[in-house]
């Protein structure tokens, strides 16, 4: 590139400073205007905290300390492009390939230092012993706009929704319990995502606090998840699911009773994501693993039939007459691919440990499925008899009562294979 273009081409910093600019000007005006911004958490005895008297006074004070602090945005912009550009070694001009890309993600990195910013102000505003309640405000109303924007730094960012729960950020003394004023501020912002378009931008938050018992108790982390896995009939929440299975460990109650109306009251979406995480669910309690299965299984959904063939074993593996009547029940819903799933995930395992095949399920397979199917059979029909003589001559038997030219296929099939 010439210097000539070079000298037209304006600094991307410069960019990125006047769009952050704009964004910390639209977001605190929209969280001032959309709900009541919480007090602070920790006031000074002898400084009380002063309401600003509205959104102008407050982006005028943001507005100020961004133009002030131009060392402080530096550092926000150098590392969140050090968090989003990959280098490329050996590069005959890095930097002048870094400036292209920092001019071609203005909106990126704008988005990014705003959530740096919010985070820096709110880390001031909660230090217990020197709290800045200017701060708070400022830093709040940033992040809850930048939030209500539908922003995806501040929504996936990890650190702050804990600081604010616990009052304090990790490198501060934590408190062991949430603070209530904190939790408040949580709700505060929750309530209000859920009434904007961009209502599931904190689904992540919702994830990230699951995993603290007291904290998720005292926002309902299990109602809220199950809510917005409910309302969102075409594209579920997967953070929402996480947090859900992430209770099981110290909240099963609440755990149980979110991921129930999930399947009772969710649309397919919803009753997907539930019938994904089975394996995860019965890793932490099998009991209601099982329990979300036989609810599930229910439905006529082909696509969620093929899920739960999937898992079935796998939630049964500690007692084989449980899979036994379950994979009946799949196999006579007559879903040849369903059953071709069942038998490619559970039937060599469970022919391991039954190899005289009590519920018959090898000829109910076989009679109620197509030539796929039968190809997959027979391999194992074939195992069984070598584990197994009388197991593998009543399955013969059975598959011959529905239909002698069935059973004859399947016994020169089995000479053939001894033979050869």
């Amino acid at each position: 590139m010439t210097s000539g273009a070079r000298m037209r081409r304006r600094d991307p910093e410069n960019l990125v400073h006047e769009e952050t600019g704009k964004l910390i000007e639209k977001s605190i005006f929209l969280a001032w205007s959309s709900f009541n911004i919480p007090d602070p958490i920790y006031e000074l005895p002898d400084f009380p905290a002063i309401r600003p008297s509205g959104a102008l006074t407050l982006i005028q004070q943001g507005l100020g300390l961004h133009s002030a602090d131009m060392m402080g945005f530096r550092l926000r912009l150098e590392n969140s492009v050090s968090e989003h550009y990959r280098m490329v070694p050996g590069h005959f001009d890095e930097d002048e390939r870094r400036l292209s890309w920092m001019s071609k993600n203005i909106s990126l990195l704008a988005d990014d230092v705003c959530t740096k910013t919010a985070s820096d102000w709110l880390e001031l505003a909660l230090d217990e012993n020197h709290s800045d309640a200017d701060r708070w405000y400022l830093g709040y109303s940033l992040l809850a706009g930048r939030i209500l924007c539908g922003s995806e730094s501040a929504s996936s960012n990890q650190s702050i929704p804990l600081a604010i729960a616990f009052g304090g950020f990790p490198n501060d003394n934590v408190r062991e319990a949430p603070h209530p004023s904190g939790i408040n501020a949580i709700n505060c912002l929750f309530d209000a995502s859920e009434q904007s378009e961009h209502s599931s931008s904190l689904d992540s938050w919702i994830s990230i606090l699951a995993t603290h018992e007291s904290v998720s108790r005292m926002l309902s982390i299990s109602n809220r998840a199950a809510d917005r896995l409910i309302q969102e009939r075409k594209n579920a929440s997967i953070e929402c699911m996480s947090a859900l299975v992430q209770l099981i460990p110290h909240d099963i109650d609440s755990a149980s009773y979110g991921m129930n109306r999930v399947v009772n009251e969710g649309g397919k979406s919803a009753k997907l994501l539930v019938a994904k995480n089975l394996d995860s669910i019965a890793g932490r309690d099998w009991r209601l693993g099982l329990d979300l299965y036989d609810q599930l299984s229910t439905t006529s959904d082909d696509e969620i039939l093929y899920i739960l063939a999937s898992y079935l074993y796998s939630l049964c593996h500690d007692d084989p007459s449980l899979f036994q009547t379950r994979a009946l029940n799949l196999i006579e819903i007559g879903n040849d691919k369903v059953t071709r799933r069942l038998i490619e995930s559970g039937f060599r395992g469970y022919l391991d440990r039954n190899p005289s095949d009590d519920h018959s399920l090898l000829a109910m397979a076989w009679n109620h499925g197509g030539p796929l199917t039968r190809s997959r059979l027979k391999g194992l029909i074939f195992q069984q008899k070598k584990a197994s003589k009388h197991g593998f001559e009543k399955t013969l038997s059975r598959i011959a009562e529905i239909s002698e030219s069935q059973g004859r296929i399947l016994s020169e099939y089995i000479l053939g294979r001894e033979t050869s």
